[in-house]
């Protein structure tokens, strides 16, 4: 299928990710902090990535900016106990793919790997947009 990077810091959920990405036939890595997340993507090629907002050293954020930097074709998954909107607007106008706020069902998640993985990647700013529009609000310039 695809490979697929996993940032979560606690141990439990790190675990369970990996092993329920790995069983839908993913080959995944994980990796418990921030600055791993942002080395991993340097040497290898992930088609999606699944970061905690909160992690230890660098955020969920940065780990958002750096690897939508290095390559903006992959779609960034980012995961949070401390959902507010703020930090679901100020992720999404970086490039989120997804926010999903903890606890989440694992097939919500499936579903957005799944989403990600057949989505073509033209998102600049908020919600697959050419960043020249009102986050939330629908996208009309990308295709032109």
């Amino acid at each position: 299928m695809a490979r697929l990077l996993v940032a979560e810091d606690d141990r439990l959920m790190r675990w369970s990710l990996e092993k329920y990405l790995s069983h839908g036939g993913h080959a995944v890595h994980s990796v418990d902090s921030g600055d791993e997340a942002i080395e991993a993507a340097k040497c290898d090629e992930y088609r999606v990535v699944i970061t905690d907002y909160a992690l230890p050293g660098s955020d969920g954020l940065h780990v958002l900016q750096s690897i939508k930097a290095r390559n903006p074709q992959v779609h960034v998954i980012v995961i949070t106990g401390q959902a507010a909107p703020q930090r679901e607007r100020l992720a999404r106008d970086t490039g989120a793919f997804e926010f999903l706020e903890k606890p989440f069902q694992l097939v919500a998640l499936k579903q957005a790997v799944e989403r990600a993985l057949v989505t073509p990647e033209r998102r600049k700013g908020p919600r697959s947009c050419c960043g020249k529009c009102v986050w939330g609000m629908p996208c009309d310039h990308w295709s032109r």
